[in-house]
Order: C-alpha cells, then structure tokens, then sequence
C-alpha cells in the first residue's frame, strides 16, 4: 500500500504499507511501515516501523529513531533506533504466560541503537 495506506495478509503472507501507514501479516507472516507508520505480526511473525513508527510482534520487532518496538513470545527480540522504546515479553515454555517483561529507551549507551536485544533474568541482552 502506498503512503497512508493499509495493507494485510494472511498466514505467512507479507504486508508493506508507506509513511504513515498501516501494515498486518498473520503467523509467521512479515509487516513493514514507512516513518510515522505502524506493522504488526503473528506468531513467529517479524515487524518493522520507520523513525516515529510502532512495530509489535509475537516474534520480532524493530523500529527507527523515536519509535516503538515491542515483541512478545518464547524467543521475542526488538531493536530500535536512539529514542526508541523497546519493550519484550518472554513466555514461559509450557503456557503462554509472561515469564519476565523489560522496557528500555534506546539511550545509546546502556541500550545500543540498531541491536537486537531480548531479557533474561529481568535484564536486557544482546539477542542471536
């Protein structure tokens, strides 16, 4: 979809959508935005937003500079650019419950900017 507008897709499908607008994919599926958009994905899905853009997954997200990633899953992991919010949610094994959750802004120092990072034991690392 072009700028401002919407696009989804299926399982394992891929969506884009341009600046400002709005992209879905269902399991193991891959969205993207543009600045100032927002993606989401399913399950083991990835989803990317540009500078200003919200990105969430149940997989992999990332987001550019002042934007939000947040992921969610056994093995979630999120990267972002300086000022973004990075938020991950870790399941337990056996249950989709929240074993340990963490959110952290992209300071460049503590928190890298363009590196993947998932928790563990309640802090954040440099995910694989």
């Amino acid at each position: 979809a072009g700028e401002r507008g919407s696009a989804s897709a299926g399982w394992s499908g891929s969506a884009s959508a341009g600046r400002s607008g709005s992209a879905s994919a269902g399991r193991s599926g891959s969205a993207s935005a543009g600045d100032g958009g927002s993606a989401s994905a399913g399950e083991r899905g990835s989803a990317s937003a540009g500078d200003y853009g919200v990105s969430a997954s149940r997989g992999s997200s990332s987001a550019g500079e002042n934007g939000v990633a947040a992921a969610r899953g056994e093995h979630a992991k999120v990267r972002g650019g300086i000022g973004s919010v990075l938020v991950v949610c870790v399941e337990k094994k056996d249950s989709y419950d929240i074993a340990e959750w963490k959110a952290a802004v992209v300071d460049g120092e503590r928190i890298r900017p363009d590196t993947w990072y998932t928790v563990e034991n309640g802090e954040f690392r440099e995910a694989d």
